[in-house]
């Protein structure tokens, strides 16, 4: 593994550890699906909600879509049909955003090739104006 992308992992790593008192504020006690397996698609569960975090380098707005692996959506899809409400959370350098899964998003080619390599997989594109600041989210308004 080369030197950019293990320090994104670890960078990673520890943005989940430092998230997930925060998000467990708004979901409940959650537990990390990272320690069993560190490429888990979807970072935290509990009884009710599978949560999906990311941490972005940049401002939201910069780029028309989130982007996610499609493999999470497709771990969240699983989630959803167990019951489980699904939401992916991206922390930007100017706020927290997060979307519940649904069908507002297109399937797409994304990625990234500043680690030396081609990193171009199957992604989601999620439109920005389906995604809220997590501090106007309301878990109990669908309920």
């Amino acid at each position: 593994m080369n030197k950019v992308k293990a320090a994104d992992l670890k960078y990673g790593r520890t943005m989940e550890e430092l998230a997930q008192p925060v998000l467990e504020v708004i979901f409940g006690k959650l537990t990390n699906n990272n320690i069993r397996n560190i490429y888990h698609p979807i970072d935290f569960k509990n009884k009710s909600f599978g949560v999906e975090y990311k941490r972005r380098r940049i401002k939201f707005g910069k780029h028309p879509t989130a982007m996610l692996n499609i493999s999470k959506i497709i771990k969240g899809l699983e989630y959803k049909s167990k019951g489980k409400r699904v939401f992916y959370i991206w922390e930007y350098e100017d706020d927290t955003y997060c979307w519940e899964l649904d069908d507002t998003y297109t399937k797409g080619k994304g990625g990234t090739c500043r680690r030396g390599r081609d990193e171009i997989v199957d992604v989601a594109h999620i439109k920005n104006e389906y995604i809220n600041k997590l501090s106007d989210l309301n878990i109990n308004a669908n309920l």
